[in-house]
């Protein structure tokens, strides 16, 4: 790192990271002296990386803090400039030449923070459009002698078994591509099954050619327990250090069985698209669409029992699918792409139908809605009457008064007061968000409570069973729907930690009928955290956790660090897209003023979650922190 570090200054970092391993966002934490401010970098899923981003204030001590797992061997900073902003200006114009002209009228106004956003975004955010661009420009060759060396004793580590289903027709082609990538690993303990013809490859190591026909506990025969399948198409391409990233990724999960890896595709002109970047083990997501892919692996014990099946039914990425829909143990995620399909049609495949389930225990169960208010009659009043049109009518309002003086917001109080089920409840003071909920929650007298904005609108009748059905699941904490503006475009699909810094909103804008990436738009899936413009929790996991945080959180991220509470103790968060409601966002108290506390609120979050920050689970680590919709990092 640079000795002196003028003010103001951005940093440009080029790095190389292991790729037999499972990738991780290394983070630069900066001493500012009372407190340490960090970010998080790249996880340089093709081995190499960037991160270019402002230094605040004037550092005494820079440092780079590996991912936990991850050697000191496995990371080599290649790199390392102290930029000005106008440098940073010109590195921007190179990627968009009109927002790097934007952000430098943004300087020019006085309006620092938002031309500083901007920069970040342009330089560490690449469209996903642009995936075999971002692919090519950060590849390099595997270096087994120095950042790719394995610690990983392969006489230790689990034999692999790469059984190969070869269809009818002319593939010979298409194996001989497949089998090409297989000579190539740099991990020697496996051996080769193929499936279908026998088609003798030349010059191979011993293998066995079984027919489709025949029993599916042929292809595992003399396997250890511990030892894994590894399941692949004939045309399918793996990269040279995948069964080196696969082995040393098992040995790290004893108890997983069954594990994943991430893919893409190949098509014409060789050309690189359709990435599949997958969140962590989401077994929701997967039962709505089978988002796990074809790259799969399993350890043999897992295998046995399965019944009787035919080699090629085993082979069928339906049948894959099915295995992890049935997992009761531990599964594994090796966040790294290991599979490379030939020509599919972009976008990838979906083999399990989008499903709009909701869980069927609990849909009708009493809630408690608790709307906290303060003047804005004009909102109040929509909010309530689309409460109206609820079926069915089986909550209690608790509408939590901040001391309003407009007599219209009063009157518009007393009305609801006459209304059965309906109470006011007057907390005056400071705002604090954090409070009025906590409040209004120790009144609640139903099973689930619902906290929520006096800026929103329901749309569908409907919309409150099903975000109570799976509140009131044994897993689930926190459930959020899908919220929009008035437009239809996405105001709200879920919270990812370390957007913006701390944790942000995810796909802001999207269209209506976006399906979103991996389809996280259309679909109920695992997230880390969820609004509380409109969040759904059953009363005892919320009274476990001690409710809202009033004094670290009161305006504030108090959202999140309440889920995150909550999967401390085992209950997901859940986001479904199947109800929705309109959020007239901050429309209330709007969004100036707040800085200072924000900043404070800030600090406390960082102070209690920085290690979660850098990592959310369900949003891969190769994937940008710096841009509002769904990206590639750098």
């Amino acid at each position: 790192m640079p000795d002196d570090m003028p003010a103001g200054c951005w940093l440009r970092l080029r790095y190389r990271m292991a790729l037999c391993r499972s990738a991780a966002r290394p983070v630069i934490h900066f001493d500012i002296g009372s407190e340490e401010m960090q970010t998080a970098m790249g996880a340089a899923l093709f081995g190499t990386g960037e991160w270019v981003g402002p230094v605040p204030g004037q550092p005494r001590h820079v440092r780079i803090v590996l991912p936990p797992g991850l050697p000191i061997t496995g990371f080599s900073l290649t790199s390392c400039e102290a930029l000005s902003f106008r440098e940073v200006l010109t590195l921007a114009g190179r990627r968009s030449f009109w927002r790097a002209v934007a952000a430098g009228g943004l300087k020019l106004l006085g309006r620092t923070s938002d031309a500083i956003g901007l920069v970040e975004e342009v330089l560490n955010a690449t469209p996903l459009s642009r995936y075999h661009e971002w692919r090519t420009g950060s590849e390099r060759e595997l270096d087994p002698g120095g950042v790719d060396a394995g610690d990983a004793n392969e006489e230790e580590a689990p034999h692999i078994r790469a059984v190969v289903h070869v269809p009818g027709g002319d593939s010979r082609n298409l194996l001989s591509a497949t089998l090409a990538s297989l000579r190539r690993q740099s991990y020697r303990n496996w051996s080769l099954v193929l499936v279908g013809e026998a088609m003798a490859p030349a010059g191979e190591r011993p293998w066995v050619c079984i027919g489709a026909a025949e029993d599916a506990e042929r292809l595992w025969d003399g396997l250890e327990a511990t030892d894994i399948v590894l399941p692949i198409l004939a045309g399918d391409i793996v990269p040279e250090h995948a069964m080196a990233a696969l082995a040393s990724f098992a040995v790290s999960c004893p108890d997983a069985s069954l594990f994943y890896a991430d893919e893409d595709s190949i098509g014409a002109g060789e050309r690189y698209f359709a990435p599949e970047l997958k969140p962590d083990w989401s077994p929701i997501l997967h039962s709505a669409r089978a988002y796990v892919g074809r790259a799969v692996y399993f350890r043999r014990r897992i295998l046995d029992g399965q019944g009787v099946i035919s080699s090629a039914d085993f082979m069928r990425p339906s049948t894959w699918d099915g295995l992890f829909l049935r997992a009761r143990g531990p599964v594994g995620h090796l966040r790294r792409v290991l599979l490379t399909k030939a020509g599919e049609a972009q976008g990838g495949t979906n083999r399990v139908a989008v499903s709009s389930r909701v869980p069927e225990e609990g849909l009708h169960a009493t809630a408690t809605l608790i709307v906290p208010t303060r003047d804005r009659a004009d909102l109040l009043a929509v909010c309530l009457a689309s409460l109206e049109k609820t079926s069915p009518r089986d909550f209690e309002l608790v509408i939590v008064d901040n001391g309003s003086e407009q007599p219209a917001a009063l009157e518009l109080l007393d009305r609801a007061r006459e209304r059965p089920g309906v109470r006011v409840l007057g907390a005056p003071g400071p705002f604090n968000f954090a409070s009025l909920c906590n409040q209004g929650a120790a009144l609640a007298q139903g099973r689930v409570l619902v906290f929520l904005n006096n800026d929103t609108e329901t749309i569908r009748s409907d919309w409150l069973s099903r975000l109570v059905g799976w509140a009131v699941q044994p897993d689930v904490g926190a459930v959020g729907p899908k919220l929009t503006y008035g437009s239809g475009r996405v105001q709200h699909a879920g919270l990812v930690l370390g957007l913006g810094g701390y944790a942000a909103h995810i796909d802001v804008g999207a269209g209506a009928t976006d399906e979103g990436y991996l389809g996280r738009l259309s679909v109920p899936h695992e997230v880390s955290a969820v609004t509380g413009a409109c969040l759904v929790v059953e009363k005892c996991k919320f009274d476990a956790v001690g409710g809202f945080d009033e004094s670290k959180y009161p305006i504030e991220l108090g959202d999140v660090d309440l889920c995150l509470r909550l999967a401390q103790r085992g209950w997901k968060s859940v986001f479904t897209p199947d109800s929705v409601l309109i959020h007239r966002e901050s429309a209330t108290r709007g969004k100036a003023g707040n800085a200072r506390r924000y900043a404070w609120e800030r600090q406390n979050f960082m102070s209690d979650w920085k290690d979660l920050v850098a990592d959310d689970p369900y949003f891969h680590p190769a994937l940008s922190l710096a841009a509002p919709r769904t990206s590639l990092d750098r």
